[in-house]
């Protein structure tokens, strides 16, 4: 797997657009943007999120083709809030739900 990144504090979309053309020009079926840390409270964040969207559409024809959002199953209604906002915001095509047993062993 390779990874594309940019030094601490970059534009987010800026490297998005170099992932898709990095995954273009060396003919990669599956790309994965890990838009990781974003919080539905922080108005800036989400914008950043709609324009990494945008980058990733313009660069790659049908592009998102999935977008999951990742929730943490013991928020309660926190999550459901969050679900609601990404989904606005970027139209959210499947969730994932983690920690839902609540156990700290592995393996329960």
């Amino acid at each position: 797997m390779e990874i594309i990144k940019h030094k601490m504090g970059a534009d987010p979309a800026a490297v998005a657009f170099d992932a898709c053309e990095a995954a273009k020009a060396r003919g990669i079926d599956v790309l994965i943007v890990d838009t990781a840390g974003r919080l539905h409270t922080q108005d800036n964040l989400m914008r950043e999120l709609i324009k990494i969207r945008d980058v990733v559409a313009r660069r790659i024809e049908g592009a998102p083709h999935e977008v999951l959002l990742v929730l943490d199953a013991t928020s309660g209604q926190n999550a459901i809030q969050q679900a609601k906002m990404f989904g606005q915001a970027i139209n959210v095509s499947g969730i994932i739900l983690a920690k839902l047993d609540g156990q700290p062993r592995g393996g329960w």
